[in-house]
């Protein structure tokens, strides 16, 4: 009686009248404020009074003392007998609370997680115990929160137990309902990458499974789990470490920022290395230092994400406004913190803080959701410009292929006036210039030729008819085609041709082997080029070997590439497309095609194709007449059909024209 009486002068008194109300302990209306105990005195040795020195108020600085007493007076004015002290806020040590009855009987319970017979809980916001207090009767509480930095501000309330099973019900189901959405959204993440192949559905995944788990470390889910204690650890500093440099990375992915970007790559890299070396000085330095340097870091982050953000929005798509705006939940949620912490020092009576627990959960959905938006626009508009990209290409490679009859006919025309011109070019210097004008010409109509075949090609205009291809006479009539050549550049061609019957459109096959071969020799400065079929079991790979210059490992998928041209070889330069050619006939004859090559060394191109028996020889009979070529020449009337058949009369043929 004593010492409750004692206490009365000092320490406001609550009444609890009604059941269904919160009542916050940590107000000066209701309480002392916080009060540094006495050194080496335990809570339930606790004085009636607070003891005397510098009182703390609502906010105690656990870097000055590492425990705090909060003493309140309750009269129990209701009718209700069980109630539920809660302790919000995380980020202490053993919190207790000692009960003092009228009689001077002293009991301490502790927030341990509660066992058999136990009486503690633990909800998504903190830890709370069961106190019974009988109607009528007066209590002194002494409420003891321990920790070894800086926390947020405190929330103590004392409540009826049916209110507490109402609140604490309905703020788990909120807790619990966040983290499912989180994590269904961060599956349908991987799902979305593994099928558009799109790495930002992955990296956003990863950040939010590591945001969440972030938070879930310093939740009541350590305590609930494994008898955790709300500190924060070197966990705490990892996960956060870790949840920053998936955030860059799923930005820089999104973004698209690659090594040749420049400076926003450098950016990056840089707001990585930042965030690496506040993780290895975390461990280093007070709690508070750590504080600093990662709202340092934190801000480093988002200059660096927003503002390459920024400049997507500038030069590129409306989905980067989206992009931007996923990013606020984050920077708000990082500034409450900031507020919270380092904010006023005379908290409201309210669970502000204490709710953010949730509040971030429910902040981090938002900002999923946003950026899953972004991300499905982002993908939505590639698939448009690839759409417009096939469309442009389909429409050129048309008008490329249609218009090929007309730009095909000057060029034969002036082979066939350069033909007649011939004869009548009797100096040394006309037949010098003479030869570099066909020369020039007969370059000019492979370049064209190779073009018009790639258009045709990717037109689709091209429709193989395979059938029995012999393999030796195909060879043979290239070897004979393709010696001059080689001999001209000192080169020896050899071939060696089986008797061997493949599967094949012979006329795209011959294509093929044709830029082989040509390619070969023209990049071929010594030694020698060899061309060879050889039975596999039921398949034939032909195969070009040349000593010529090699290939890097690096240019191995380059020197298919339309868009990409080889360097002059013997002072000639090729069109460059000619194994792009041979790659879209095999492809479009399914025949496999493979490169092995050695730089400086020489390459080998080979065609692998479907091997028939041998089809037997079939005889010929000569056909009657008088010895006589007879030509029907079917073409348009003009000065190219002249000129071919008077060519074609002038080597003896009986010519027959016709348009039609």
């Amino acid at each position: 009686m004593l010492l409750v009486g004692a206490a009365n002068a000092a320490v406001p008194s609550l009444e609890l009248q009604r059941q269904d109300v919160r009542y916050p302990l940590a107000s000066l209306e209701h309480s002392s404020g916080f009060v540094a105990p006495p050194p080496g005195m335990a809570l339930a040795e606790a004085p009636a009074v607070p003891p005397a020195g510098r009182a703390f108020g609502l906010a105690p600085d656990f870097n000055q003392h590492s425990r705090y007493w909060l003493y309140t007076r309750v009269v129990n004015r209701s009718e209700q007998r069980h109630w539920v002290l809660h302790v919000s806020n995380f980020g202490f040590r053993d919190p207790a609370v000692l009960l003092v009855d009228e009689q001077g009987q002293r009991r301490r319970l502790g927030f341990e997680p509660a066992g058999p017979g136990g009486e503690a809980d633990i909800n998504a916001l903190g830890r709370a115990v069961a106190l019974t207090l009988a109607p009528g009767e007066a209590w002194s509480l002494v409420v003891e929160l321990s920790a070894d930095h800086s926390t947020w501000h405190p929330y103590i309330a004392l409540m009826s137990a049916a209110e507490y099973q109402g609140w604490s019900t309905g703020l788990n189901i909120a807790f619990l309902v966040a983290v499912g959405v989180i994590l269904g959204l961060a599956l349908l993440g991987v799902v979305c990458g593994v099928l558009t192949r799109e790495r930002a559905f992955f990296w956003g995944a990863l950040s939010a499974l590591l945001m969440l788990a972030y938070y879930l470390e310093h939740s009541s889910l350590p305590a609930l789990l494994w008898r955790g204690e709300y500190h924060r650890g070197g966990l705490f500093w990892l996960l956060m470490s870790s949840a920053l440099l998936s955030q860059l990375a799923f930005a820089a992915s999104f973004l698209r920022v690659r090594e040749e970007g420049g400076a926003w790559f450098r950016a990056f890299l840089g707001a990585g290395l930042v965030t690496l070396a506040v993780w290895a000085l975390s461990g280093l330095v007070p709690f508070e230092a750590r504080v600093r340097l990662y709202a340092f870091n934190y801000l480093v982050l988002a200059l660096v994400i927003l503002g390459s953000g920024v400049a997507k929005v500038r030069a590129e798509g409306y989905y980067y406004v989206i992009y931007l705006l996923g990013w606020f939940p984050l920077v708000l949620s990082i500034l409450q913190v900031a507020v919270v912490i380092h904010g006023s020092a005379a908290p409201g009576p309210v669970l502000t803080a204490s709710y953010k627990m949730v509040a971030v959960l429910y902040i981090q959905i938002l900002h999923m959701f946003l950026h899953a938006v972004a991300l499905i626009l982002r993908v939505r508009a590639l698939r448009e410009e690839k759409l417009r990209a096939e469309f442009l290409s389909r429409s050129k490679s048309r008008f490329i292929a249609q218009s090929s009859h007309d730009l095909s006919q000057p060029l034969h025309a002036m082979s066939l006036f350069l033909e007649h011109l011939r004869p009548h070019v009797r100096d040394a210097e006309g037949r010098r210039l003479f030869q570099r004008l066909r020369a020039t010409h007969r370059r000019m109509s492979g370049a064209f030729q190779s073009i018009m075949d790639l258009g045709r090609l990717e037109a689709g205009a091209v429709t193989p008819a395979p059938r029995a291809v012999p393999l030796a006479g195909l060879l043979r009539r290239l070897e004979r085609e393709y010696r001059p050549l080689a001999e001209a550049k000192g080169l020896h061609l050899r071939v060696r041709a089986p008797v061997l019957t493949v599967h094949s459109d012979p006329e795209l096959l011959e294509r093929m082997l044709r830029n082989l071969i040509g390619n070969a020799i023209k990049y071929t400065d010594g030694g020698g080029v060899l061309v060879s079929a050889r039975p596999r079991g039921e398949r034939v790979r032909i195969q070009v070997w040349d000593t010529g210059r090699g290939i890097g490992d690096d240019a191995r998928e380059r020197v298919f590439d339309i868009y990409q041209r080889s360097e002059p070889a013997g002072g000639e330069a090729g069109t460059g497309i000619g194994l792009s050619i041979v790659r879209h006939l095999a492809d479009l004859l399914g025949h496999p095609l493979s490169l092995r090559s050695v730089p400086g060394r020489g390459s080998c191109f080979g065609i692998s194709l479907a091997r028939l028996p041998v089809a037997p020889a079939r005889a010929t009979v000569a056909g009657q007449g008088d010895g006589r070529p007879r030509v029907v020449l079917v073409m348009a009337p003009g000065a190219a059909r002249d000129a071919l058949a008077a060519r074609l009369a002038g080597w003896g043929c009986r010519v027959v024209t016709a348009s039609s």
